[in-house]
């Protein structure tokens, strides 16, 4: 399967998820405010973009490997955070708010980002990369290129990282928030996405 169709089922299914998301926030949720705070809009606008990149990477891994338990896996980030960022964008739709940031990237966390050291800071970003935990577009056009192990090791290599930028960003928003539905989804990403970088590690050993 080429690459643009993948990119024509990320779109579909991007398409479904925002709109029984949104339809849920407007119908059933009281509990989110009409007037969240920098840190909160922040976060939604730059984790919608950062799930958007894990969904993409776990397209391309499945389309490249028949070792189930990876594609099983990859399956799983697919469902789990393009759930998880058709709420987000509900919310910027809720709040009236555009769904991409008009700034830089991460400006919400700027006094985090400022305050990290130099080692904390190549932990965190890769030259290139727009947000924590990032794939560079080399790295993604690499991952299009492989096949079977070769491909199975840079997706967990790559996913690894970019569920330790998404921890920091969500752990980031926890601090700056008391909206209890933010905060929820921030905590289920915490304790979601930890889990799977442990069981990634395992994986990589085989390797």
């Amino acid at each position: 399967m080429s690459y643009k169709i993948i990119k024509k089922q990320l779109l579909a299914l991007m398409l479904g998820v925002v709109v029984g998301a949104s339809m849920f926030l407007f119908g059933l949720n009281t509990n989110l405010s009409n007037s969240p705070n920098e840190a909160e809009i922040g976060f939604a606008q730059d984790m919608s973009v950062h799930h958007q990149q894990a969904i993409e990477m776990s397209f391309l891994v499945r389309e490249r490997t028949d070792r189930q338990d990876i594609r099983g896996f990859a399956f799983d980030i697919i469902n789990t955070q393009a759930n998880q960022r058709g709420m987000m964008l509900g919310w910027l739709d809720l709040w009236e708010k555009p769904l991409t940031t008009t700034k830089k990237p991460m400006m919400w966390m700027a006094d985090s980002m400022s305050s990290m050291n130099h080692s904390q800071m190549n932990d965190s970003f890769t030259s290139g990369a727009y947000m924590p935990g990032m794939a560079t577009k080399a790295e993604v056009d690499q991952l299009v290129t492989l096949e079977d192990k070769a491909a199975e090791k840079l997706f967990l290599e790559l996913m690894i990282r970019h569920h330790q930028g998404g921890v920091m960003m969500a752990e980031g928003v926890i601090e700056r928030s008391d909206n209890e539905t933010v905060t929820r989804l921030a905590q289920t990403m915490v304790n979601g996405q930890q889990a799977e970088i442990d069981y990634m590690n395992e994986l990589l050993e085989e390797y």
